[in-house]
């Protein structure tokens, strides 16, 4: 009886341990090693549904980034909960490759291009200055939702397009590589496709993900 119930608790712990297995993102094996993420909401998810170790995250308090005061903010929550600002990160954990994705949450819709340059320059600056030994990436801003137009007023498909534009430009400026992932996660209307939708905003999903992660992945291997 004793073997009996034995048995019983090894098949039982199995069967708990391959349910865990498959509850990690398929996409968990495939996320870069060695690279750092910094952006606002959609890059902290990427901890959630995106198969990347957390301390490889760099978000802000509440899990985002407001870029109109991305220089002046402590805008980067470590792994130890310390809230430090994207220099100093830099600056403490020398990465060797960060991808910043950023630019929709205080950005697009609301800043003149004038000013937008300003600040992504001066962020972009601020990294290559703290540490010079990082290679830094540029991601595009990432799509939105069809259902954003219920909660957005400035915040528009057209004005993430054109914030993307000046990214490209000030990337192009300094020599920064700009990847362009919008363009594979929109449906022929220019949204987010409804199998990446997570809610009504930009948030995206497990699958959205993998593609992002592979773009990564691809263009950093080949460029």
């Amino acid at each position: 009886m004793k073997n009996f119930f034995r048995t019983l608790k090894i098949i039982f712990s199995s069967v708990l341990a391959f349910s865990f297995l498959c509850s990690i993102p398929a996409m968990a094996a495939s996320a870069p090693e060695g690279i750092y993420f910094f952006g606002d909401s959609t890059t902290a998810h990427m901890a959630v549904r995106g198969g990347v170790p957390a301390g490889k995250v760099w978000s802000g308090h509440g899990s985002t980034v407001r870029f109109s005061s991305v220089n002046r903010e402590r805008c980067v929550k470590l792994a130890t909960g310390e809230l430090v600002t994207l220099r100093e990160a830099a600056a403490r954990v020398k990465p060797a490759v960060l991808v910043i994705t950023l630019g929709v949450s205080g950005g697009a819709g609301v800043l003149s291009e004038a000013d937008f340059k300003s600040i992504y320059k001066a962020m972009l600056l601020s990294v290559r200055e703290a540490s010079p030994g990082t290679k830094i990436y540029v991601q595009s801003i990432l799509p939105l939702s069809d259902k954003s137009v219920n909660h957005y007023k400035k915040i528009t498909k057209e004005a993430v397009l054109e914030a993307n534009g000046w990214v490209r430009e000030v990337c192009a400026s300094l020599g920064v590589p700009y990847i362009d992932t919008h363009r594979l996660l929109i449906d022929e209307s220019g949204y987010l496709k409804k199998e990446y939708q997570n809610d009504d905003f930009m948030h995206l999903t497990s699958s959205a993900y993998a593609v992002i992660l592979a773009n990564i992945k691809n263009f950093i291997r080949t460029n």
